[in-house]
């Protein structure tokens, strides 16, 4: 788990490690800022309707097929319009590819960064972060984990059984963020894929009481 006050995002702390840090679904919320980005030029209230209805699937009920159609809206390298993205909040590590976006590597510090920087604002712009903020709603069968501790905004990623489920979000005035190794059994999502729901909820637990200390 990883962890950084709004107050102070620099001061990121992660505790424990993980095999793997494929992004998996949580990449979506950087699809849809280089959407922001790029063909709305940092005003939400530029996308359509249609647009509109694909961020929210998106990002509510982590619909592959709403994420596609707004990655193939976004003009040359959707890649490269992710790591611009990045760039701009401070992240030097992180490289997004064209597609599949999934399967690239985001580490769950990098992600704290990201969440922290979406808090304060600096994601695109003001009215892009806080329009991605507002949209990262889970649907009631995916606010397992942050959602079980009280987080507003979040989103998770997972796959299959053998692969890890992360969550990141903003929770009680912290950026946060949660992955587990594919540990316990996992359970079949809305979209037929596989989370490792019993562990990110105990992981939860874990963070919230670990914040309670300070």
């Amino acid at each position: 788990m990883a962890f950084a006050p709004l107050s102070n995002p620099g001061d990121v702390t992660v505790e424990g490690s993980v095999s793997s840090w494929k992004a998996w679904s949580t990449s979506k919320v950087l699809v849809v800022a280089a959407f922001l980005d790029t063909v709305c030029d940092g005003d939400p209230g530029q996308a359509t309707a249609q647009q509109k209805r694909w961020i929210t699937a998106a990002l509510t009920a982590s619909d592959g097929d709403a994420v596609v159609a707004l990655r193939n809206e976004i003009p040359g390298s959707p890649g490269a319009a992710i790591d611009r993205v990045l760039r701009s909040i401070g992240d030097t590590r992180t490289v997004a590819p064209d597609t599949s976006q999934g399967g690239m590597r985001w580490t769950i510090r990098e992600q704290v960064r990201f969440m922290a920087a979406l808090a304060n604002g600096r994601v695109v712009s003001k009215a892009s972060s806080s329009y991605l903020l507002s949209a990262m709603r889970p649907i009631s069968a995916h606010r397992w984990g942050l959602g079980t501790i009280g987080a507003g905004a979040f989103k998770g990623g997972w796959l299959r059984s053998d692969t890890v489920t992360r969550q990141m979000g903003i929770y009680d005035g912290y950026a946060v963020a949660i992955i587990t190794d594919h540990v316990g059994p996992a359970v079949v999502q809305t979209d037929g894929d596989s989370a490792h729901v019993q562990q990110m909820n105990r992981l939860a637990t874990i963070l919230k009481a670990r914040l309670a200390r300070g």
